[in-house]
């Protein structure tokens, strides 16, 4: 087991060695880290702030203080915090496979699934955004607390019990996407094969209260205005990002920076279309392969740890984000392992898949390069979405930034054509000298 350990890690470092040499981003990077008033020091006066203080509008103190604590030994060295991402990200690829083994799969269906899971192109956004922390170490600490809890489950040991509740409050104040714990832990009750009771849902409650206390901080800062809100365009939106992550994620051709919403939202325009035919498939698939227990799990923990992102409204903003899918996919890494494992035994169906993963490592490898810098980052999205006038804007930051203003010009007087109530590009090209 030690061996496939270090393999895993092995190829975490190869494929994502690019983060290494990679800059900030100005894309929160700024607010979250380099012009932080809390990452001043180490003082009490200091960390208060950094449990007192949301940012972006969400609660995420351990995050900030994992970034107070960088900026204190090692200022703002962008190699350090791309390092400590890399080793963070490390460990969670080990949990992955650990908790594979831990759920019945062979050794070489846990090595599958976490391999997968490692050097997957839609894990970039995650890894090499600073600001992104937030994922890895609410990951980290999400399945700690997951593997705490099955043995819980094996031992009836309240200590197990005890340092799962400890472990998912450390993971809610990293992220709130860990709200979605309890639901996960009820699918793990049920793979178990433990009936739902009363005792059963009273362990939940300790989760629930905190969950709900902290998750609504960032939950009340983010509702938005639905008024005009048109209920069918919802449901499709809402269906759409559902297919959007669980297609994506099997089928990663086409991974970016940044998603735009399909336009019409209207059944009649094909990724509608598409998206509703896929989830009425998958609900088929479910009623069809409903004693396939695995195949169940996998669909549930994703559904359950990705519900709660899944938006019914339009917006100009991306809708869906990689960074989304970083645990929720968990699910899915471990049964197409245990599938590959079981199924393909074939030498050419076995050399192909790894052929498959060859390329899936390429991809991810090019992706990180994508993420070097401010320029860089928005050049992609600028590829991807020319229309985009807030990439114009933002990039023309980054060459204002290293002193090219005439590059600079150019994108405001583009962000500026493409929107002409573009105020801060307005803004931004009245500093230029």
């Amino acid at each position: 087991m030690a061996k496939n350990i270090l393999i895993l890690v092995t190829f975490v470092f190869v494929v994502f060695f690019p983060c290494l040499k990679a800059d900030f981003i100005n894309l929160d990077d700024n607010g979250h880290i380099l012009n932080n008033p809390a990452l001043h020091d180490l003082s009490l006066g200091s960390i208060k702030q950094v449990f007192t203080q949301t940012l972006n509008k969400t609660y995420i103190p351990l995050t900030v203080l994992s970034f107070s604590i960088e900026k204190h030994f090692f200022g703002f060295n962008s190699f350090v915090f791309h390092l400590d991402n890399l080793l963070l990200y490390s460990g969670i690829v080990v949990l992955a496979f650990l908790l594979a083994q831990r759920l019945g799969l062979s050794l070489n269906a846990s090595f599958l699934a976490a391999l997968i899971f490692a050097i997957h192109p839609m894990r970039v956004e995650s890894v090499a955004w600073v600001t992104e922390r937030k994922d890895l170490l609410y990951a980290l600490l999400y399945l700690l607390a997951l593997q705490q809890y099955w043995s819980y489950l094996k031992t009836s040991s309240k200590k197990y019990y005890l340092s799962m509740v400890f472990l998912g409050f450390l993971s809610i104040l990293a992220k709130p996407m860990a709200l979605s714990l309890p639901l996960v832990l009820l699918i793990l009750d049920w793979f178990y094969g433990r009936r739902l009771s009363k005792q059963v849902i009273i362990e939940k409650l300790p989760i629930f209260l905190y969950v709900v206390m902290i998750a609504w901080v960032s939950y009340a800062l983010n509702m938005r205005d639905v008024s005009g809100y048109i209920f069918s365009k919802g449901v499709l939106v809402w269906i759409w990002s559902f297919s959007f992550y669980f297609w994506s994620f099997l089928f990663p051709f086409q991974v970016s920076p940044y998603y735009a919403l399909p336009h019409p939202v209207s059944i009649f325009y094909w990724p509608y279309l598409l998206s509703a035919i896929f989830f009425v498939s998958l609900i088929f698939l479910l009623i069809r392969f409903y004693k396939n227990k695995l195949f169940v799990f996998a669909v549930l923990y994703f559904f359950s740890s990705i519900f709660f992102l899944l938006r019914f409204d339009e917006t100009d903003f991306s809708v869906v984000s990689d960074r989304f899918m970083f645990l929720p996919s968990l699910g899915i890494c471990i049964f197409i392992g245990s599938w590959v494992d079981q199924r393909i035994k074939a030498r050419g169906g076995m050399i192909i898949f790894y052929l498959l993963l060859v390329l899936m490592g390429i991809k991810t490898n090019l992706q990180c390069q994508v993420w070097h810098d401010s320029v860089s980052f928005w050049s992609e999205i600028i590829h991807e979405y020319p229309d985009n006038y807030r990439a114009y804007n933002n990039r023309g930051v980054a060459y204002y930034q290293k002193g090219r203003d005439d590059l600079a010009l150019r994108d405001y007087n583009k962000a500026i054509a493409l929107n002409p109530n573009a105020t801060k590009a307005y803004k931004n090209r009245s500093l230029l000298k």
